[in-house]
């Protein structure tokens, strides 16, 4: 077997990437794409399709001058499951989601979390994920996505006004030692923004905003926070942006006056018509919208992508906040941002995560099957 270490490890997850990017790609068009010798793609693809991550397809076109078809190399898609989760107040969303993107099964169900058994209730949700759906499958990852102020890279939720948690509750701490796999947990609107980003075969997103936009009815989250909330996935040059302490996407209104846990300049009680009010409706539509504007034209996102429930209430918000962009734009020659709905829905944040654990994972060469074959050694690199 080939030496070992974090070179190979990053080689690995170049070639994986790359081929899952690219399904049917040829070991020569690899070596092109990704600059390396023929015969280190020759070893690292043995090594990937001997640890079951990837497959050899089918042969593809003789090249002009003829000889051997090569042979084409996709991601094997059974190799193994995330498990992505949405968990909010009242609610939480779990997808099962394969190597190549795909939603295999969805679960949805009513929750009551605190801060004291938000983790005991992540791991009952997993729990009856994998019976029902991962029973036979390799569980490769968890990721959460919730509301709130939360330091992904300690897996800490510092703060949540949906969730009523005050204090920082240290969620990677306590559930390590529950879980065989790793469970990761990540701000909800940034969840979203993973998820466009890690399962995006179509198109390549530098720059672009996510905005979370939903509204909830029942009697907690109306008098919690008004029912609707708002928070941004900010991506730029590829990555999800988290900034200096981690809150990046944070919203609240500019045309609030003083401190208080609502995002909007609407009191509590009027956010709570917004279902019966068509004029009270518009008026939070128009002032995200002129919020909006501002962050995406100072710092010139080339998309917009807007999740959650929002089109529920009968509003178009795309063409509102298209309004609102060329009023907030200076110059003569229009800006050019394409404004679109997330095509996951309300499974948006599930996915996301989802989305989430496979890009870390991938990142940070903790994949299984990127690894050492050795049993000791591969269970230290996943832990």
């Amino acid at each position: 077997m080939p030496a070992r270490g974090n070179q190979w490890s990053r080689t690995s997850a170049r070639i994986f990437r790359t081929i899952w990017r690219n399904p049917s790609i040829s070991r020569i068009d690899l070596a092109h794409k990704l600059d390396l010798d023929k015969s280190t793609v020759t070893k690292q693809v043995a090594y990937l399709i001997e640890n079951g991550l990837i497959m050899e397809q089918k042969e593809g076109e003789a090249s002009a001058r003829g000889g051997r078809k090569p042979i084409c190399l996709a991601v094997n898609k059974e190799y193994g499951r995330f498990i992505g989760i949405e968990l909010q107040l009242g609610f939480y969303e779990a997808v099962v989601v394969d190597l190549s993107g795909n939603i295999l099964a969805a679960l949805r169900g009513d929750t009551h979390v605190t801060s004291d058994n938000f983790v005991q209730v992540v791991l009952q949700i997993i729990e009856d994920t994998r019976k029902q759906h991962c029973k036979n499958s390799l569980l490769l990852g968890v990721g959460v996505g919730t509301a709130g102020l939360v330091d992904s890279k300690k897996g800490r939720i510092r703060y949540s006004v949906p969730l009523g948690i005050d204090k920082t509750l240290d969620f990677s701490k306590v559930i390590a030692g529950k879980l065989d796999v790793p469970c990761f947990i990540e701000n909800d609107a940034n969840c979203c923004a993973w998820g466009e980003l890690a399962f995006n075969r179509v198109e390549e997103l530098r720059d672009f905003l996510f905005a979370l936009v939903e509204y909830r009815k029942d009697e907690t989250s109306l008098l919690k926070y008004g029912g609707i909330g708002v928070g941004f996935g900010v991506v730029l040059a590829g990555k999800v942006h988290t900034g200096a302490h981690g809150y990046t996407g944070e919203f609240r209104s500019a045309f609030c006056n003083g401190p208080g846990n609502l995002q909007f300049s609407l009191s509590r009680d009027q956010l709570m018509l917004l279902r019966f009010d068509r004029s009270l409706l518009d008026r939070a539509v128009d002032e995200l919208a002129r919020n909006m504007a501002m962050i995406i034209n100072t710092m010139d996102f080339q998309q917009v992508i807007i999740g959650g429930n929002i089109e529920a209430l009968d509003v178009d918000l795309p063409a509102i906040l298209r309004c609102r962009l060329e009023e907030n734009w200076m110059y003569p020659s229009p800006k050019d941002v394409k404004i679109r709905y997330s095509s996951f829905g309300e499974k948006a944040v599930a996915f996301g995560a989802a989305g989430m654990v496979f890009e870390r994972l991938l990142s940070e060469q903790r994949l299984p099957g990127l690894v050492s074959t050795n049993s000791s050694d591969k269970m230290k690199r996943i832990s």
